[in-house]
């Protein structure tokens, strides 16, 4: 019955940690003719795994493990997907229901180590399943919020002797609530009255506007609806670091990002007065997506925020109210919207193109950051990172689905990757968790196996979670990790060098043999010295049939611009 409501729902992967409490459960799954187990090396990779197959598939992830110790390695997975909004369900096999309360081996229940108290905040439903009676009706209330409109998290724990119990299916067994039908489109529908607004009084008038896209706005489908609408009203886009992958950065109405290392184009047209309107899409404006909570971002313009998120944001620094309108479903209608009856539309166009070619005389880039970073990469005996992501960036096919973890490289994508805008630049954004995409990345190829994946990713955060490249080599999942070998905890290292703000001692790691540590785990592996040997080695890796991890010896360098502290600064 419970793999019966995953297959209904979609669900081809679950991502696990085998334990004598789900025997039944995993029984099931192999005799499953959709639905395939992937078991990972720790529970944390699993929910990462499940994570990443969540975002790439926009259907829900599916984690399994036992109670006790494998819910409570879950949670640092079930904290990310919760910063995030990511729908997700986590099944946990708890001793059996007779041996409550005596003093059992992993006991998980309240007469335990209650774990269903310990994640009830980190999740929307939590279900104790006692009785095979009431499977049907409390499976339905764990899935039924499971999607990208809702985007809730479950929890469902079931005793190991109720998961032994045969259920026979009643009447309503057929009734598959995650299909999409007529009445339930599967997102939140736009806001008609107030889009005709905003086309009325900024997009069909010589108003200077230009759009900031979050994170609820970065999905493929909403990112071709997105371009459309720019070219159709010539309005500028930016993104948030958590929104990248929402437009195509090569784009001439591209801004590049705002906040967390942000482009120099992006905060100059943003922070302007002579902006009449800046139009928030899905995003809450936390403390790095705007710029450590900038006033820039609403003096001497208007702001205008759209969002469809079911929780409170915490925007209580801006004065305006949301709008509650579906991202996707809000770029659509605009790009149906009929400007044919305006007659000075044309005029309009016109007026904000002569804008736009003036805003693109702005450069992407910090000159004086780029002079800087041409002679680090000659007078360095390390390979500067950011040249690593620009030759990548270069080498990489458009559509490759790419994934970043958390640490200096993080820092280096966000500014030198140039996004395809198709919505596949993916990373764990509230949250980021160190060493979240190296798993991650096996759930997005999963999810889309025809698509390159990358991972780029630390060796700081390969000592987190790197065991979970063999995952990916005992299935044969064809992931390129890229692992930037700086020999540092880089980020916090950079503060080190930015004014002695924590002392080396806390940041410096050894150079460990990252290619090694791959090879003794199945996983072919190559090293690269110097810039130029990166294209030979990234075509071999292209050609493999199966992971491949590439580790790159880079030093520490300054953050790429002069906002980086701004976005992230402690308050």
């Amino acid at each position: 019955m419970v793999v019966k409501s995953l297959e209904s729902a979609g669900i081809d992967h679950v991502f696990l940690v085998p334990g004598k409490l789900i025997y039944p459960l995993l029984d099931a799954i192999d005799e499953s003719p959709s639905i395939r187990g992937i078991v990972g090396a720790h529970e944390t990779g699993s929910a990462f795994m499940a994570d990443g197959y969540a975002r790439a598939s926009r259907k829900f992830g599916v984690c399994a493990g036992i109670s006790g110790p494998g819910t409570m390695n879950f949670v640092p997975g079930m904290a990310a997907a919760q910063a995030d909004r990511i729908p997700m369900l986590y099944i946990a096999g708890a001793i059996s229901s007779t041996a409550e309360g005596k003093g059992a081996f992993q006991d998980a229940t309240s007469g335990g180590i209650f774990e269903s108290g310990v994640v009830r905040g980190l999740m929307t439903n939590v279900v104790e399943l006692k009785s095979r009676e009431n499977v049907q009706a409390e499976l339905r209330r764990a899935t039924d919020g499971l999607n990208w409109m809702r985007r809730a998290r479950s929890f469902i724990s079931i005793p190991v002797d109720v998961q032994r119990q045969d259920v026979h299916p009643g009447p309503q067994i057929a009734r598959q609530p995650y299909v999409q039908h007529a009445f339930n489109t599967g997102e939140v529908p736009p806001d008609r009255t107030a889009l005709d607004a905003l086309c009325n009084l900024y997009l069909l008038q010589s108003k200077k506007v230009a759009f900031l896209i979050g994170s609820r706005g970065n999905d493929a489908e909403a990112a071709k609806a997105l371009l459309e609408v720019a070219e159709k009203f010539q309005v500028p886009v930016a993104t948030t670091l958590a929104g990248k992958g929402a437009f195509p950065e090569g784009h001439k109405l591209a801004l590049g990002i705002y906040g967390f290392s942000s482009h120099s184009r992006a905060t100059n047209v943003i922070s302007s007065d002579e902006l009449d309107a800046l139009v928030v899409f899905g995003s809450d404006l936390n403390q790095r997506d705007s710029m450590n909570w900038s006033r820039k971002l609403a003096d001497g313009k208007d702001l205008l925020v759209f969002d469809d998120s079911f929780d409170n944001p915490p925007m209580g620094h801006i004065a305006q109210r949301s709008i509650f309108s579906g991202i996707g479903g809000s770029f659509r209608l605009l790009a149906r919207m009929n400007t044919g009856a305006h007659d000075e539309f044309q005029k309009v166009l016109e007026r904000r193109r002569a804008w736009v070619t003036g805003v693109n005389r702005i450069p992407l880039y910090d000159s004086q950051f780029e002079d800087f970073a041409a002679s680090a990469s000659s007078d360095n005996e390390s390979i500067y990172p950011g040249a690593v992501i620009k030759r990548l960036c270069q080498l990489l096919p458009g559509d490759s689905n790419v994934v970043v973890d958390s640490g200096a490289h993080r820092i280096f994508m966000a500014h030198y990757w140039l996004s395809s805008g198709m919505g596949n630049y993916f990373s764990s954004n509230a949250l980021a968790p160190m060493g979240w995409a190296i798993a991650a990345g096996i759930g997005v190829k999963l999810a889309a196996p025809e698509r390159p994946c990358v991972v780029v990713t630390g060796d700081g955060c390969m000592m987190m979670h790197g065991t979970e490249i063999q995952t990916a080599a005992r299935y044969g999942i064809k992931v390129i990790y890229v692992v930037l070998n700086n020999s540092a905890h880089g980020a916090i290292h950079i503060d080190a060098m930015r004014g002695g703000l924590v002392s080396e001692q806390f940041t410096r790691l050894p150079r460990h043999s990252w290619t090694a540590f791959a090879s003794s785990l199945g996983v072919a592996a190559r090293v690269v010295n110097g810039i130029d040997e990166l294209d030979e080695v990234l075509s071999e890796a292209s050609r493999y049939d199966g992971p491949f991890l590439i580790e790159v010896m880079t030093g520490v360098f300054p953050a790429p611009n002069r906002y980086y502290s701004e976005a992230g600064a402690c308050s």
